[in-house]
């Protein structure tokens, strides 16, 4: 067996800490260190990181600063041109749905961690932002979020406005910087992290648009792609669980449904990257139910209904043989338990 990769993730996405932690009160240095981070690592924005340091230094800088916005500081500081050779084939792209369409297809050039997804029903659509087990902290998820929201805007030169942005975890105790970065309607404790706009307007024109210059990019990052591996069946399986998993639809057949497999062929695909689909489902539950537990105002009936369980003494004893306690008497043990929980998942 083949040993376990550690999920990395871009330098460039610490671009500007030492001067958004130093804006915050706190001594960069001190944290970088104690998450293993050198300056030297800081320099070289296509240098690789592991993805669970630079996750723990967010939520740490957040912790140590007392902001619970700290991520949105962390957006609203970065630079398109950071995203490194792919900014140059989103620039040329003729409309937003071609500029998301390729964040999926090449996502793995920036991170390990992050598979976004594109839910367009022909009216509304979501651009769904899916962080692996392990990794899905708020700071992360809002600095990926707005991060997007912030780089489609600028691509579009303001053409585009998303319609609402969305988060599982709670509102926090001051919108402020919320409100500023994001500018339009949030909704906390949803179902999904990610950004809603009407269909119509994932089709607006890019006014940089060069079919040229995006056919050059193209080449290029079709020859740094070629250089890594295509998501795994795995990492594709998860993806369809959680988007059917709050509609109860979270099964073999309707996860292979959605791969266009048979269910056998789903699970013998599964059994060759050394897991089952009951395995994959276990983790995707104990993620969410962990999220939703601490970070959000759902009640525990709620929860259950989110992860897919008809009644919440169905869901209470699944937990409760999972993690030794019932969901209730887990959610009082604080955050200081979900952060060693689910940063476990990913070490």
């Amino acid at each position: 067996m083949e040993p376990k990769k550690i999920p990395q993730v871009r330098a460039s996405t610490l671009q500007n800490y030492l001067n958004v932690a130093r804006f915050t009160g706190l001594d960069p240095l001190k944290i970088l260190k104690s998450n293993h981070i050198s300056l030297k690592d800081l320099e070289n924005f296509d240098a690789k990181l592991p993805a669970i340091s630079v996750v723990k230094l967010y939520e740490d800088s957040a912790t140590a600063s007392r902001r619970q916005d700290f991520g949105l500081l962390m957006a609203e500081s970065r630079s398109f041109a950071s995203l490194g050779p792919i900014s140059l084939l989103l620039r040329y792209q003729p409309t937003v749905r071609a500029i998301v369409r390729q964040v999926v297809q090449n996502v793995a050039l920036l991170n390990d961690i992050n598979r976004p997804q594109l839910v367009d029903d022909g009216q509304m659509a979501m651009i769904r932002m899916e962080l692996s087990p392990g990794f899905a902290l708020r700071q992360t998820i809002e600095l990926a979020v707005a991060s997007a929201c912030r780089m489609y805007r600028e691509l579009m030169a303001g053409a585009w406005q998303p319609e609402a942005i969305h988060f599982r975890h709670s509102s926090p105790a001051s919108l402020a910087t919320h409100r500023r970065v994001l500018r339009c309607p949030i909704v906390f404790d949803s179902d999904f992290d990610g950004i809603v706009c009407s269909s119509v307007s994932l089709d607006v024109s890019n006014p940089w648009a060069d079919p040229a210059m995006a056919s050059h990019a193209q080449r290029f990052i079709d020859m740094l792609s070629s250089q890594r591996p295509p998501n795994s069946v795995t990492e594709q399986a998860r993806q369809a669980i959680l988007l059917l998993i709050s509609s109860g639809k979270a099964t073999k057949e309707k996860v292979a449904e959605n791969l266009a497999v048979h269910p056998r062929s789903l699970q013998r695909l599964l059994s060759q990257e050394q897991t089952n689909f009951g395995e994959l489902l276990g983790a995707v539950k104990r993620d969410l139910a962990l999220r939703y537990l601490n970070g959000s105002n759902h009640s525990v009936t709620d929860i259950a209904l989110l992860l897919g369980y008809s009644t919440i003494s169905s869901f209470t004893r699944w937990f409760s043989e999972e993690f030794g306690k019932p969901p209730a008497a887990w959610r009082k043990a604080g955050a200081h338990e979900f952060i060693e929980a689910v940063t476990a998942k990913a070490a």
